[in-house]
């Protein structure tokens, strides 16, 4: 096992050095990378920006907007939270929800259980205690690597949190919830020893003892600290810096659609002319593992019909850009 260290506070560094190693390190081995963020809204690959956060008190706030390459929805993390991401080569037929609960959860809720703080998996990508979120989980595959990750509130300013992001309506209405504060805790009102560093230690402890079920037994820790950046941030300027990434640019679409599922939020952008794609957006808070580019890029060409529509996603595997989504959830927004 590798465990990767550095000083870095920048979100937009870390999800760089996240790419650089999968695509260019490319480890025989698991990674694991301990970090933290100065105040940061961390926006999944698949929203909309404007639409997930405060962009004036973010700004006014000096809080740092950056987009990841995973999906899920958008989160505020400073130096109080605990960012825990865990790379694995990946074949297909791996089985990613292994890979999440075995690498991610399971340490995540064995740290916590060595501190009497009784955590469980719930839902989608949550750790709860008490009821309450205290982590959010996260992963994509790209180059033969996954990249599973997790936002843990540790002793994060929950009010700024609050303040900056904000709510889709129809998630209060699906889930009974009056307020994002009402939904999350911090670790530290549930535990006696407030040290960070202490509970990252006892996190790697338990990652390095990973389920049975996985393939990976990995060897020795090997502890490397992130000191040659010049990839890193080249990846960083380029990408993750770079507010084309960050915010985008929808071009004009003349059909749109949404809708709440219990595996996520998705909302379909169509330019349709002579009743045929042009163009094609999708966004949301689904827990994609690749790129849903890829499924936009399918239906360009495809007549706006049931029957056409029906017969391309017939021939994708929408849940492995979707999550739990599936074709008929997905046909269903699109007409």
């Amino acid at each position: 096992m590798i465990l990767f260290h550095g000083e870095s506070k920048n979100a937009a560094f870390w999800f760089a050095a996240e790419e650089y190693i999968m695509r260019i390190l490319r480890p025989c081995e698991p990674v694991i990378m301990l970090w933290s963020t100065d105040d940061t809204i961390m926006v999944g690959a698949h929203q909309v920006a404007e639409a997930e956060c405060d962009l004036a008190y973010a700004s006014s706030a000096g809080i740092e907007i950056v987009r990841r390459s995973s999906g899920g929805g958008a989160i505020f993390t400073d130096k109080g939270t605990v960012q825990y991401t865990v790379i694995l080569p990946y074949k297909e037929g791996d089985d990613p929800a292994s890979v999440s609960r075995e690498w991610i959860a399971a340490p995540v809720i064995a740290a916590l259980d060595s501190y009497s703080a009784p955590a469980s998996h719930e839902g989608r990508n949550d750790i709860i205690i008490d009821g309450k979120k205290v982590s959010g989980l996260a992963q994509y595959i790209s180059g033969g690597y996954i990249c599973s990750h997790c936002s843990i509130l540790f002793r994060t300013d929950l009010e700024k949190l609050t303040s900056c992001l904000s709510t889709d309506r129809s998630k209060f209405t699906t889930k009974a919830i009056t307020s994002v504060r009402a939904r999350v805790a911090n670790i530290s009102d549930y535990i006696a020893e407030h040290d960070i560093s202490r509970f990252c230690d006892a996190l790697v402890l338990y990652a390095a003892r990973p389920g049975t079920s996985l393939r990976y037994e990995p060897p020795q820790k090997r502890a490397y600290s992130i000191t040659e950046t010049a990839q890193i941030e080249s990846i960083m300027r380029d990408k993750y810096l770079n507010p084309e990434w960050t915010f985008g640019r929808e071009p004009a679409f003349t059909f749109t659609n949404a809708k709440r599922f219990p595996g996520g939020h998705i909302e379909v952008f169509l330019d349709v002319k002579g009743g045929v794609i042009q163009n094609a957006r999708i966004n949301g808070d689904f827990l994609a593992l690749l790129s849903v580019s890829e499924i936009e890029t399918k239906l360009m060409g495809v007549p706006h019909r049931a029957e056409a529509l029906a017969e391309a996603l017939r021939l994708i595997d929408v849940k492995a850009y979707l999550g739990s989504l599936d074709s008929n959830d997905l046909l269903e927004v699109l007409l």
